[in-house]
């Protein structure tokens, strides 16, 4: 008697919920919670996810354009049957992602590097073959138009302010965020104008808003997950913004870490470094972070007033916060590349790829032609040395360079950069649709569009991977 059981393919395997009846029985919309979406998803027959996510999912991109159609060259939408391991049911995650900000729909495009047939493309027989629309950020609260952070499922979303001056939609009725918070007036004037920082899970929409930062506004905010168990399902978020103080009558610049537990839904650390600047988002555009162990690393300008006349000068430079309990401490290092860049450079843009690895991209302060990459070298501690090494092919080259910033008025125009799997991303201002990045694999640097449509003009680079995961809670 022959004992072999018989292997049936996902796509044919019947058994688990059947989303599509509870989804159509209105008697059963109680069940729908994000939490039970994101497992009847998770567990129901393959052949079911489309035709539930269609009942489900908002439009994910505008319609396509006669020439699309007639050329077939249309953008795709990503689906939850689109998978990296049909086993598991995960899925592949997207970078760089590119969000439209201008029309208020946050239609999201992400660089599908999975469907290139060629290791060292970046442009395949047409501009949206290249690119997937991700599930959009249109249910959040107004205004939350900044992805700082994403990883695992989830992204993290910065914008408004609080408390504003009138209720917003949250949850499905108006609602003043963090109101109970915001009731004293004393509070008021200590942590008012802060922003809202939103975490969330775009498949089934699931989101939280963190409570507010006790006496501090930390503005421009860049962030960074930290998983505590390998399941990636418990974090601290790393969150990292500017503020003032006063002091001796004066008022002076800090950079401020402040860390969110998902387990204490709380904010478990908090330190600060006075005399210290952020990049000027104006000069250079947003930067980007490192967090390796309880290391925390990032750009800004050291801020030194001169003794004989009192002005201020800023000096480029990297710093350090260790997060632990055990050895919180906040070090600055000066970011000086006089044997490689020669003059005067802005500050750095620090990223982290390649695991252990932490890097900074820079330009000249007058009249850039080129930018540099270099990798920050650390202790065995993870203290940085103050020392900086030039990367392999690491200068953007000179056609790449003079594609992004076309002429001298525009070479100092802000840029972003973000980094994932081992890939840095640059892009130029809001109206530019370029992207050029730099593969710490192979060296090489590559340079690409992503598609948009004459009435979309404006569009933020996301920080971190937009890594679609229906059971990743917030």
């Amino acid at each position: 008697m022959d004992n072999d059981k018989v292997i049936v393919s996902p796509w044919e395997d019947i058994s688990g919920p059947d989303i599509l009846a509870i989804l159509k029985n209105p008697n059963a919309q109680h069940l729908l919670t994000p939490a039970n979406v994101g497992h009847l998803f998770q567990k129901c027959p393959i052949f079911q996810l489309d035709p539930a996510w269609n009942l489900l999912a908002s439009q994910c991109k505008t319609s396509p354009s006669r020439l699309e159609l007639s050329t077939n060259t249309w953008l795709r939408a990503w689906s939850p049957t689109k998978f990296a391991n049909i086993n598991t049911r995960t899925y592949y995650r997207y970078h760089p992602c590119i969000m439209e900000t201008r029309n208020k729909l946050y239609h999201i495009v992400g660089f599908d590097q999975y469907n290139i047939s060629n290791d060292h493309a970046t442009t395949s027989t047409h501009l949206n073959e290249n690119w997937l629309a991700l599930p959009p950020l249109n249910y959040l609260p107004t205004k939350c138009d900044k992805v700082i952070a994403g990883s695992a499922g989830l992204l993290v979303i910065d914008g408004g302010e609080q408390p504003g001056h009138e209720p917003i939609m949250l949850w499905g009725k108006y609602q003043i965020p963090n109101e109970k918070y915001w009731m004293k007036q004393k509070t008021r004037m200590q942590s008012g104008g802060q922003s809202l920082v939103c975490v969330t899970n775009p498949l089934t929409r699931e989101f939280i808003l963190l409570p507010p930062i006790l006496k501090r506004r930390v503005n421009d905010k860049i962030a960074k997950f930290v998983f505590i168990n390998k399941e990636r399902t418990i974090y601290n978020l790393v969150i990292v913004g500017w503020d003032y103080i006063e002091k001796n009558g004066k008022i002076e610049d800090i950079l401020c870490v402040i860390v969110y537990s998902s387990q204490n839904q709380n904010f478990v650390h908090a330190n600060c470094i006075e005399k210290a600047r952020p990049i000027q988002f104006h000069e250079c555009g947003r930067t980007g972070m490192a967090v390796i162990n309880y290391g925390v690393y990032f750009g800004g300008l050291r801020v030194v007033t001169r003794v004989d006349d009192g002005n201020e000068l800023e000096i480029p430079a990297i710093y350090y916060f260790n997060i632990s309990q055990n050895r919180k401490q906040c070090l600055c290092f000066d970011f000086s590349l006089v044997n490689i860049a020669g003059r005067q450079i802005q500050a750095p843009k620090v990223v982290q790829a390649g695991g252990h690895r932490v890097f900074a991209a820079t330009r000249y302060v007058q009249i850039p032609t080129i930018i540099w990459l270099v990798e920050v070298l650390l202790h065995n501690d993870g203290t940085p040395t103050g020392t900086y090494q030039t990367l392999p092919n690491g200068v953007m080259p000179t056609i790449f360079f003079k594609t992004l910033f076309p002429s001298e008025r525009e070479a100092l125009l802000p840029y972003e950069c973000t980094n994932a799997d081992a890939k840095i991303a640059f892009k130029v201002g809001t109206s530019n649709n370029l992207i050029v990045m730099y593969d710490m694999n192979t060296f090489e640097w590559n340079i690409t569009e992503f598609p948009c449509q004459k009435n979309q003009q404006e569009f933020s680079m996301c920080d971190g991977c937009y890594e679609p995961n229906f059971l990743a809670r917030p």
